[in-house]
């Protein structure tokens, strides 16, 4: 499953349409037709697909949980390096992925654009992507491999903040923050 096929059955299973719209929607997300390619299949063809993606979903969980990290991916053609080693992020690169986890859910191709590296090299020289050519080539991605690298940096991001919670409550009201103003503000990041 991809990032972009995630996101996609998120959102239907999230939304309020009745179960059955639902149903439709998500054998269409998962076997890549239309919703009203997915109405003419027979009621025995799409009860099977059901049943499938239903059974996929609970292997799938199961899986996700035992899985590990990777270091390497492959995305389409291209392989990349998700950098855990957070003392080599760029400080713009934790700025990127605070601002994305806002919404996690939606963001989780932009945050793996932020925190890979394309393994690419070309006339003796490595190329740079653009961050927004990367985050659509990251829909693409597998969500499994995802998922295991944002738990990593949001573990590390919660650890850290109550780390250094009390530094940066002590210095915002260095600048005229109240202290509950400052715990309120820290928090809600």
């Amino acid at each position: 499953m991809t990032i972009k096929q995630f996101q996609e059955l998120y959102y239907v299973a999230t939304s309020e349409d009745m179960d059955l719209d639902k149903s439709i929607k998500m054998v269409g997300i998962v076997t890549g037709k239309t919703p009203e390619q997915v109405e003419r299949m027979s009621m025995r063809k799409f009860n099977i697909l059901c049943g499938a993606v239903h059974n996929h979903f609970k292997i799938f969980e199961k899986d996700l949980l035992k899985g590990k990290p990777k270091k390497i991916v492959r995305v389409g053609k291209r392989f990349y390096r998700i950098n855990y080693d957070v003392t080599k992020c760029k400080s713009s690169t934790y700025v990127e992925v605070s601002t994305f986890s806002t919404d996690i859910i939606q963001n989780l191709h932009k945050i793996m654009a932020s925190i890979v590296t394309p393994i690419k090299f070309r006339w003796g020289k490595w190329v740079e992507v653009e961050h927004e050519d990367l985050a659509k080539e990251m829909e693409s991605m597998d969500f499994e491999a995802a998922y295991h690298a944002a738990v990593f940096f949001y573990t590390h991001y919660r650890v850290s903040m109550q780390i250094i919670q009390p530094y940066l409550i002590k210095e915002l009201m260095a600048k005229g923050v109240n202290q509950m103003e400052a715990e309120e503000t820290l928090n809600n990041s």
